[in-house]
């Protein structure tokens, strides 16, 4: 492994003095590996494992309790709760589904052993999941904001059939919005410099060009974080500026020892 050492600490500069030693360890496919993706395990693996394990203990029986106290309970099926349910229903989905992934992949980092199919629902399935709780999160303030702000219009319109709708829509955005990204992505193969595939060397990851994939990235951050997150401020500080003259209207009253509206 001494020559890895020597390479990446830039003992051998050029490619003419990188090229022999490459050709040299062509037989040594772990060599290689290591060479091109680093280590394949992490060294952050035990710890990480039992962080993860954890997570995914609290965080499946949580939303678990959640779905099934909704479901059971009559009352508890109001709008916001339906939204609440969705969100719940994101979070499984990563747990349930996309931490696994993520744990085999800090035990071994390579290959991708599920193919391009494999790859494609990995990262159509963490797009999806970040766009609808975002979305999930978003359309609860609204809604939180037309109750205090127009409480009339809240009662006549805020129905569990139109949550539904609002919640199927969502999901549907989000995997709409998930498939550019999920497109740039798929399976990368090594090959040994005399243009020799490299056994194990499957990755998913990004295969289109770069300046692709920032566009997607650049645009997906402005329409799932910066714009919810300034709706969401804004709504909050509407609802804050309402609610502070209301509490401002209740005076102390010595005498009564209580409060009385001016």
């Amino acid at each position: 492994m001494d020559w890895i050492t020597n390479i990446s600490s830039g003992v051998y500069q050029t490619e003419d003095e990188v090229e022999p030693l490459i050709r040299r360890y062509l037989n040594s496919t772990e060599d290689y590996l290591t060479f091109l993706y680093g280590p394949r395990r992490s060294h952050l693996f035990l710890p990480m494992t039992w962080i993860y394990a954890s997570i995914f203990l609290v965080g499946v029986s949580g939303n678990l309790l959640v779905c099934l106290v909704i479901l059971r309970h009559r009352n508890m099926k109001t709008p916001t709760n339906y939204y609440l349910f969705s969100l719940a229903i994101s979070d499984l989905l990563v747990l349930l589904c996309g931490m696994p992934l993520e744990v085999y992949e800090m035990w071994s980092n390579y290959p991708f052993l599920f193919g391009l199919a494999g790859c494609y629902f990995k990262t159509a399935l963490f797009e999806t999941v970040c766009f609808a709780s975002i979305l999930n999160v978003t359309t609860v303030s609204i809604e939180r904001y037309v109750a205090i702000m127009h409480p009339f219009r809240a009662k006549l319109k805020s129905t569990r059939r139109r949550a539904l709708r609002i919640i199927i829509a969502l999901w549907l955005l989000s995997v709409l919005f998930s498939l550019p990204n999920t497109s740039t992505h798929g399976i990368v193969l090594q090959y040994f410099p005399n243009h020799t595939e490299v056994p194990g060397s499957a990755t998913c990851a990004v295969v289109q060009p770069m300046w692709i994939y920032n566009c997607i990235i650049q645009l997906s951050s402005f329409l799932f974080y910066v714009l919810p997150m300034s709706v969401i401020s804004v709504l909050y500080c509407l609802m804050g500026m309402k609610e502070k003259p209301t509490r401002s209207n209740l005076t102390p009253n010595p005498q009564l020892g209580a409060f009385r509206t001016i």
